[in-house]
């Protein structure tokens, strides 16, 4: 996938506060692949709606929203799904990984049907860089929040999406571990040649050289 792209598109069922003032509601937006986005957004103005919108998890909005020249509204459902393995992820806000699964079982979901060996230096690489590594084998329901959120990071990278998606993916992280993430990020996307998308309650407090848009 080498872009995703927003057609004058808008939410169905509620108008954000500042939908005059958007850069992106109501506009015209292409996502090209190895760009990277920062989206800022006050809460409830409406991030989750549009990154779960940009999965194809929801269609309530006005518009269409394209994978390259496919409308997502008109792809199978199959399709969708499909395009979740190399073209387009989303971190969730809320985590979700299985509770009953290890950490790394957790991570390796990502693979896929893939070998999962060829996989386990890289997960173990970045779960170090995000000082993880000593829970791999400890079950995600008895991890805190901010040590899943930073092996839901690791799962989003071991096996990079053209389209990495990522909603407050550091709410419970310190600036420290924020910046050590933002990192990673940068690096895996840079080597893989994907594109990022983070939406955030505010602008990053450190250097970066991201395309501010203003939701």
């Amino acid at each position: 996938m080498d872009n995703i792209v927003l057609e004058n598109i808008s939410p169905k069922y509620f108008t954000p506060k500042d939908l005059e003032q958007s850069q992106i509601w109501k506009k015209n937006i292409i996502f090209q692949k190895g760009k990277k986005f920062l989206i800022v957004a006050p809460s409830g103005s409406g991030k989750s709606t549009l990154a779960t919108a940009i999965l194809g998890t929801h269609f309530q909005y006005e518009g269409n929203i394209k994978y390259d020249q496919q409308i997502v509204k008109n792809l199978h459902l199959e399709k969708i799904v499909e395009n979740r393995k190399d073209g387009v992820s989303l971190l969730f806000q809320d985590v979700r990984l299985i509770k009953d699964l290890t950490i790394s079982e957790n991570i390796l979901l990502r693979v896929f049907n893939q070998d999962r060996k060829k996989f386990i230096p890289i997960m173990e690489e970045y779960a170090s860089r995000l000082g993880v590594e000593s829970l791999l084998n400890k079950k995600a329901e008895n991890c805190s929040y901010g040590e899943r959120q930073r092996s839901a990071i690791v799962r989003s990278l071991v096996n990079p999406t053209d389209f990495l998606i990522y909603d407050e993916c550091f709410s419970h992280l310190d600036m420290e571990n924020k910046k050590i993430a933002f990192s990673l990020i940068n690096e895996v996307s840079q080597k893989s040649e994907s594109s990022v998308l983070f939406f955030e309650l505010n602008e990053f407090p450190f250097e970066h050289d991201y395309q501010i848009l203003h939701l």
